[in-house]
């Protein structure tokens, strides 16, 4: 998944609009809902794979059951051998081709089951771990959007203390200029 993709999917952003006391709440709200519907998003995605996967594994089954079911019935009827003596050259001919054709159709339904399964289970496997990207790519996003917060705050909280300090000093001068006046 190349940056420009996944900047499409989830528009992540890391700054919010400050205020008198820190960041806009509603912005940060509104940003931390948006990322948890894209999660939902995801997370919805990655269990319609899985149970297209699990439906795919019955059905595969299913296949299994039926082939195997038509394997036995091959071999009990197999089992009786037909003479190729008793038989004209045509249907000796007809038995052989009907045999041929049998294995093929069961080396080709193998094949597809095999495919099959492969296919669904590298599909849950590619979910699975775009899910785990994903989740760990917003967990550092809210990481550094919450760190950043953090120091904008400390600097706002800096900043209100000097302003403090500065007016306490002022108040004091004056203080003094009233006190040495009475006195």
């Amino acid at each position: 998944m190349s940056v420009e993709s996944r900047t499409e999917l989830v528009p992540l952003r890391t700054w919010f609009g400050l205020r008198w006391r820190g960041y806009d709440r509603d912005e940060v709200d509104d940003y931390v809902a948006e990322l948890e519907a894209e999660l939902r998003l995801v997370t919805a995605d990655r269990d319609a794979s899985e149970a297209r996967a699990d439906a795919l594994a019955s059905r595969l089954m299913s296949v299994q059951e039926e082939n195997a079911a038509l394997q036995d019935g091959l071999h009990r009827i197999c089992l009786t051998p037909i003479d190729p003596k008793g038989l004209p050259e045509r249907l000796a001919r007809m038995v052989a081709l009907a045999e041929e054709e049998r294995r093929e159709v069961i080396r080709d339904a193998q094949l597809k089951a095999l495919m099959i399964v492969g296919e669904a289970e590298q599909r849950a496997r590619k979910l699975d771990e775009e899910a785990a990207n994903k989740r760990e790519e917003i967990r550092e996003d809210f990481r550094l959007a919450m760190s950043a917060r953090r120091a904008e705050a400390m600097r706002a909280l800096a900043e209100l203390r000097n302003v403090a300090l500065d007016e306490a000093e002022r108040i004091i001068a004056e203080a003094k200029v009233q006190s040495a006046r009475v006195d």
